[in-house]
């Protein structure tokens, strides 16, 4: 067994020795970085794997790897290898970047409350400066909107922590001890409780309304620095709503209770339906897609809001909103890293990203186009690729909870597809645009395009790779909520 002390170690290690170095070695070391992360999951057979090494105070050096901790160190190792591929960055780039990464492997895997924090608040700091150094022209305002959106969110979550330490008299914070404790104190405290986790989860991930730092950090931010906000820390937000907010609420008094269960569902709803009206009617393809990305974390917004709602009443369908939202998490991680990366290579070619301007590039640019229309296909979650495993699994278990009433899901799935297409219309098919002149792309950035295409397409058609591996964690899971 590959030992997360070690695992731990070695990244700070790594990390500090990228600092040290110079030319292209912290590009390389980035790779080695992501490489050790994959064969820590790897080794550990991707199964629940307990690491306990004591206490410090009121600490618990207490670590976990589950099923959705095994998916998202996945999805680093991809993100950190494919980066250093696709782009030639400077060296104090890739050092944020394996700070960044460091204290993501630390998010999904520790299990106490305290150091979950502390992580969650080390992601701000590379992820401020990489926007704020080398992003656009309004970098200063959008690094600035979105430290302090995330910040508020990071504060309420603090204090809902506090509030269950304190209120339950406990002696550490231990996930364990603080969760299963949480319905001994007032009700007023535990919807406190409630509120302060779910605010900030939803901030991270985002929900409407509270995205509007999202399109301004996706559009300022260097493209690098796009890919790995926009396929990973989204999933800070899922991955609390999942495997930290999920325990809190169905361990309260609040459980079986359907009220906030429905508001999840709501919001999910009408997050995937605004954000695809908004994208609609945008120019800028790059701030196009960052509403994308919220109309498909949507998907898990409704998924954890109808498996709370269903209490384990359903276990076929409960099954299914699990399985769909664990998919979408690696499904959307992957599918928006490759469509940002490919309107870099489109935005390097043409010289320009704006929809308006584009026009007919299938005739100039045919792999670029072919490489596009995959990414956008996978998007809206044509079958055959991996964005419709996820979402045909969250839309066949909400039946169960939403009946009728899921076409307003399917409204919202159907405007997704419109802004696509309308997109595609728009840029790669039609007459050219003259005005662009000869245009040519990259023909390395076009090769590590079809490292994404790949795995999309492979999850796509064989959708067991992922879920029979993580089977009986996810029914352990859900009757332990149960």
């Amino acid at each position: 067994m590959f030992q997360l002390s070690y695992l731990l170690l070695i990244l700070a290690l790594i990390i500090i020795a990228s600092a040290a170095v110079r030319g292209k070695a912290a590009r390389y070391l980035t790779i080695l970085f992501s490489a050790i992360v994959f064969i820590f999951v790897v080794t550990n057979n991707m199964t629940m794997t307990n690491f306990y090494y004591g206490t410090l105070s009121i600490l618990t050096l207490s670590f976990q790897l589950n099923f959705v901790s095994s998916i998202l160190l996945i999805l680093i190792s991809f993100i950190g290898i494919f980066i250093p591929l696709r782009y030639s960055s400077s060296p104090g780039f890739f050092v944020l970047l394996q700070f960044l990464l460091f204290s993501l492997v630390g998010i999904f895997t520790t299990r106490d409350f305290i150091l979950f924090y502390i992580f969650w608040e080390m992601v701000l700091i590379p992820s401020f400066f990489v926007i704020g150094i080398w992003g656009g022209k309004s970098k200063n305002y959008a690094a600035m909107k979105f430290f302090i959106y995330t910040h508020v969110g990071s504060v309420f979550m603090l204090l809902g922590i506090f509030t269950m330490y304190f209120t339950e008299g406990a002696s550490n914070f231990s996930m364990a001890t603080l969760i299963s404790g949480i319905g001994s104190v007032p009700m007023a405290y535990q919807s406190f409780v409630i509120f302060g986790f779910l605010f900030a989860f939803l901030i991270k991930l985002p929900t409407i309304p509270l995205h509007s730092w999202l399109p301004d950090a996706y559009v300022e931010a260097p493209s690098e620095g796009t890919v790995f906000i926009s396929s990973l820390l989204s999933k800070m937000g899922a991955f609390g709503l999942l495997v930290i907010f999920s325990p809190i609420y169905m361990a309260s008094s609040f459980a079986g209770s359907t009220a906030v269960p429905i508001a999840l569902i709501v919001l999910g709803i009408f997050s995937l339906s605004y954000s695809a009206l908004v994208a609609l009617y945008q120019k800028d393809m790059k701030r196009m897609m960052s509403y994308t990305s919220i109309g498909h974390m949507s998907f898990i917004t409704i998924a954890v809001g109808g498996f709370l709602y269903l209490n384990g009443a359903n276990p076929l369908a409960s099954q299914l909103l699990y399985y769909g939202a664990v998919f979408q998490l690696i499904s959307h991680g992957i599918i928006i890293a490759m469509i940002f990366a490919l309107v870099d290579t489109l935005e390097k070619a043409a010289g320009t990203r704006q929809i308006p301007s584009l026009g007919g590039l299938a005739r100039k640019l045919p792999v670029l186009s072919f490489l596009i229309l995959a990414a956008f296909l996978a998007s809206v979650a044509i079958p055959g690729f991996s964005g419709f495993v996820g979402e045909i699994s969250i839309l066949l278990g909400s039946y169960a909870v939403l009946k009728y009433y899921l076409i307003f899901v399917l409204v919202g799935v159907v405007l997704t597809a419109s802004y696509h297409v309308f997109a595609l219309q728009r840029t790669i098919f039609g007459p050219y645009n003259e005005f662009l002149g000869n245009i040519t792309a990259r023909k390395q950035d076009l090769l590590v395009a079809l490292f994404p295409l790949a795995i999309i397409f492979i999850l796509g058609i064989y959708p067991a790779l992922v879920f029979h591996i993580f089977n009986i964690h996810v029914i352990q899971f859900l009757g332990g909520i149960h």
